[in-house]
């Protein structure tokens, strides 16, 4: 499967981050629910505690609030990490049920080593990593396009990493639109920022969905976004690192219908159905409404303005009136400008 089909509906991507809970068959068993929900693509994270963090044994290292409070990072980080020795089989198997698998890469070894294990589609990189330039230039070198989150990155910091990756090789950048809390509440995301990326950035523009429910990727969806991205868990009981703000199998497979669905309802922009020929048939046109002979001059006692639609627009009444036929006309003939003399 080629990169995001933009020209089609929005990219469903399904996250399974580390709600695998260290289980390799749970893994598996997320790639086939979101092929079997719809997904286009399915993301993992890549990275290893030491590379994203440092084992520091003071107080700033440990997590205060929210959903992961009380754990310090490199131990959360170990609970949560994909093992990097299930990616390759892990790909296979994706491939094997015809879904496209991709990751986020937190680090220079990590791109690296997804390049030479699985040789990804594209990249993801995550909200907190945006100002990681190092990792970016990694990226960018390997002539992949990326899907960026904006989340809690400053304007001038989203300015440089797109220049960061496209200085660098990167071919194409989607960047977005991302509230940075878990779960995150419908009320902070401001989706009328969301088209203004595209202005702003000059770049496609997207969603990553922390919250609850399906309603703020629909309206996402509904404002033209490229890509959606979500969570996916099996079971939100289960304890896994983000199954609280995920969706189950058959609320993912909701999600991507009620998506794409918006989508083809909006159509593309500058293009619209073409008028078919049962609808046109109930339009009116200018019909022979009594005999004519040749020679006969046009009036509202033989011409009418009625249905069905397939004679001349009523548009034409005013300059044809007066005018005479070139030939014997019958009831309800579709008048037409051939059979007509002249307009002069």
């Amino acid at each position: 499967m080629g990169f995001l089909k933009f020209f089609d509906q929005p990219n469903v991507i399904a996250e399974i981050s580390g709600n695998h809970g260290g289980s390799f068959e749970k893994a598996k068993a997320l790639i086939l629910e979101s092929a079997k929900a719809g997904a286009d693509y399915v993301k993992l994270q890549t990275y290893k505690p030491e590379t994203i963090t440092v084992e520091g044994k003071d107080s700033r290292f440990q997590i205060k609030s929210g959903l992961w409070k009380g754990y310090r990072l490199h131990e959360l980080y170990a609970k949560a990490m994909t093992p990097w020795e299930w990616h390759r089989p892990l790909f296979e198997y994706a491939q094997e049920i015809g879904i496209a698998l991709f990751s986020s890469p937190f680090d220079e070894s990590a791109v690296k080593f997804l390049e030479e294990e699985i040789n990804p589609p594209l990249y993801k990189v995550a909200s907190f990593e945006l100002n990681h330039f190092p990792m970016l230039k990694e990226i960018g070198i390997t002539g992949k396009p990326v899907i960026a989150s904006r989340g809690v990155s400053t304007e001038d910091e989203v300015f440089k990493a797109i220049d960061c990756l496209m200085s660098s090789g990167c071919p194409e950048i989607t960047l977005l639109h991302c509230v940075s809390e878990y779960p995150a509440e419908q009320e902070d995301f401001f989706l009328s920022e969301m088209p203004r990326i595209k202005e702003k950035f000059q770049t496609r523009f997207g969603l990553s969905d922390h919250s609850h429910g399906h309603l703020v990727a629909v309206t996402a969806a509904a404002l033209g976004a490229s890509v959606i991205e979500k969570h996916i868990t099996l079971d939100r009981e289960d304890q896994s690192i983000d199954g609280r703000f995920s969706m189950l199998p058959d609320e993912f497979a909701e999600m991507v219908n009620a998506v794409k669905s918006t989508s083809k309802i909006l159509g593309c922009e500058g293009k619209s159905k073409e008028i078919s020929t049962e609808s046109a048939f109930y339009k009116r046109s200018i019909l022979v409404s009594k005999s004519i002979r040749a020679g006969d001059i046009l009036s509202q006692e033989n011409i009418r303005i009625a249905r069905p639609g397939d004679g001349l627009c009523p548009s034409h009444w005013d300059q044809i009136l007066g005018k005479r036929v070139c030939r014997n006309l019958c009831v309800g003939h579709p008048l037409s400008l051939d059979d007509i003399n002249t307009l002069s």
